[in-house]
């Protein structure tokens, strides 16, 4: 007998916007150089692509495997195979993050047996370019999670190894997939504010930030660079935001010994305060007069437009 399930949402959610393939692309795109690749059928990414280009106006580089009905069956480790040396070849990417779909994923394919045969199998032709898996099957999880398995595949895949000499005024930063590219420029200025060194992953606000190259660049052009990533071992404070990005910052931890801080988010005064003393107290230095003024007159639109909005729902 079929059930009815009751909504218990306040908000309609579209699954076609909220995918875990989505959401393991668009942190992809926050590192500089790199090309998501879409392990599945043409459908999956040109859908991605559509919605990516229609709203943030920008080319996105975006390429998929193309699996057909034969490889549907008989496996496509051959499409993977295949799609990642054309890559190499026709774009020089730095980074491919081969993100796996719900066609590849109900098959049950070893993506990740495929890719490390792949990278023995041709090393010397895959040498400059870092590949990595984040297997993200349409069907369960959203978004965010996407977001939080490609950067934990980063971390994973490229960052150095072991507990390594730090540099006291560099932090890592591990925003969630909900902080704009306004978010993070603005959350950069507040961290240099402070004499601090900032390594965000991923860096959204340096590749979709509508700036128009000199040249035509076939990967992303700005974000964080894979030498930043391999180097997150060396700061001394990692800072994650949002309870989705708990994993990657654990992954960075257990591999490079760095301590994170999670802040469930950083909107009101409350979590705000908190951010601002941790980066007093990293750095050594009293918080900025602009910061605090910001703080004042945020104070004073909370007062002035509490008759209007206090107690409403």
């Amino acid at each position: 007998m079929a059930r009815i399930l009751p909504q218990t949402k306040s908000a309609a959610v579209n699954p076609l916007k909220s995918s875990q393939p989505l959401g393991a692309a668009f942190a992809f795109l926050g590192v500089d150089g790199a090309m998501p690749l879409f392990h599945g059928s043409q459908g999956c990414t040109s859908f991605a692509l559509v919605l990516f280009v229609r709203h943030f106006k920008e080319t996105i580089p975006l390429q998929t495997t193309a699996m057909d009905e034969v490889a549907t069956i008989l496996g496509a480790a051959d499409h993977l195979e295949e799609a990642i040396l054309n890559l190499k070849n026709r774009t020089k990417p730095k980074l491919i993050g081969v993100c796996t779909t719900a066609l590849v994923e109900t098959r049950g394919e070893d993506c990740a047996s495929d890719i490390a045969n792949i990278k023995l199998k041709h090393t010397q032709e895959l040498a400059g370019t870092e590949v990595v898996l984040a297997n993200t099957p349409d069907f369960d999880g959203a978004i965010e999670e996407g977001w939080a398995k490609a950067v934990t595949a980063m971390i994973k895949g490229i960052t150095g190894s072991g507990e390594r000499a730090r540099q006291p005024k560099k932090i890592a930063i591990l925003p969630g997939c909900n902080l704009t590219v306004a978010d993070i420029e603005h959350m950069r200025d507040m961290v240099e504010s402070f004499g601090l060194k900032p390594v965000i992953l991923p860096d959204i606000s340096g590749s979709l930030d509508g700036t128009v190259p000199d040249r035509w660049v076939a990967t992303t052009y700005g974000g964080t660079s894979v030498e930043d990533i391999r180097e997150l071992g060396t700061a001394m404070q990692c800072i994650a935001i949002g309870e989705h990005m708990r994993r990657p910052a654990k992954a960075l931890h257990g591999l490079t010994g760095v301590p994170y801080v999670l802040f469930q988010s950083l909107t009101g005064l409350q979590d705000t305060d908190r951010f601002v003393s941790l980066l007093s107290a990293i750095s050594g230095a009293a918080v900025p007069a602009r910061v605090r003024r910001r703080r004042a007159q945020l104070q004073d639109a909370m007062l002035d437009g509490h008759f209007h909005f206090g107690g409403k729902k």
